[in-house]
């Protein structure tokens, strides 16, 4: 779901991406996108086990290869991003 205001942002719902702005144990934190609100990208915890937290749009990244995680309630259901949508 990209932001309207910024055509750099090409993340898609539910893709794992990387946070790099509070890295754990010296790693890059893992989250799902939901959205851009206000500029900032919107992400919450594999498996939606916590709460959504917001982050500059700069700091996150794109697994390599793409991974979607659309799963809830404890069972985030990664598997291989398939591409875009028609």
């Amino acid at each position: 779901m990209p932001d309207a205001q910024n055509r750099d942002t090409w993340f898609q719902l539910h893709e794992v991406v990387r946070d790099f702005s509070c890295p754990e144990n010296g790693k890059p934190r893992e989250g799902v996108f939901v959205e851009v609100a206000f500029g900032k990208a919107v992400l919450r915890p594999l498996g939606a086990t916590g709460p959504e937290w917001r982050v500059e749009l700069g700091v996150i990244r794109s697994l390599d290869p793409r991974e979607t995680a659309p799963g809830t309630c404890g069972k985030p259901r990664r598997r291989p991003f398939s591409g875009w949508p028609l």
